[in-house]
């Protein structure tokens, strides 16, 4: 029996093409690194005026808007995708569509980078994680960080990745750094080549004062 493959549902709002696009660019990168994955992508109507043939037309639509990403990714041509039009409230229609295709993991996109607060306050993303049987992923904009707030991040040392991948985990740095980072001791890295771990805590015993 075949392996089920890694299911994606794509919250997609034609009226916001800028947020639709945040949620597409994230998922179909997601997809082109998992093989044989999949991608639902699904369009959520409020209305119900001439629900059939306004249904068929915007099928239409996303399919084209999918089609013109997938040549501008490139790659996504490749994969299996879904295209969904949906009558009724968007939280509910996303969560209810990502179960009956055994989603993995749903994508919903906003077009602000505003506050991790007020993402989630009041929106169609967080009544979609309070429904949702999978995770959520909001895509958007990079927030603009003040200049006080940045955070210098360093790129790894083609060698440490070098002594990773060969010793598949065992040993993760290499010799220049293994040295510096035994001297400092500042990261702590253990390797267990399967779980469950062999050894735990079966117990916590409270300190006594003396």
């Amino acid at each position: 029996m075949d392996a089920k493959p890694f299911v994606l549902v794509v919250g997609l709002d034609l009226a916001d093409t800028a947020s639709g696009g945040f949620a597409l660019d994230q998922a179909a990168r997601i997809a082109m690194r998992i093989p044989g994955s999949q991608m639902h992508v699904v369009h959520v109507r409020a209305d119900e005026r001439s629900a059939k043939g306004n249904s068929n037309e915007t099928a239409g639509l996303l399919r084209l808007y999918v089609q013109e990403k997938a040549t501008e990714l490139g790659g996504l041509a490749r994969q299996s995708v879904g295209i969904h039009v949906r009558l009724g409230d968007s939280a509910r229609e996303l969560a209810q569509l990502a179960t009956e295709v055994g989603a993995d993991l749903i994508v919903v996109g906003t077009h602000k980078a505003p506050h991790l607060k007020s993402l989630f306050v009041g929106s169609t993303a967080a009544h979609l994680m309070a429904a949702a049987h999978c995770p959520v992923v909001v895509a958007g904009p990079r927030p603009k960080a003040e200049p006080s707030q940045t955070i210098a991040i360093e790129s790894p040392c083609p060698d440490c990745l070098q002594m990773r991948s060969s010793t598949v985990g065992r040993t993760w740095w290499c010799p220049r750094h293994a040295e510096s980072h035994h001297l400092h001791d500042h990261h702590v890295y253990s390797y267990q080549e399967e779980l469950p771990f062999a050894e735990h805590d079966s117990e916590v015993t409270a300190a006594v004062a003396g």
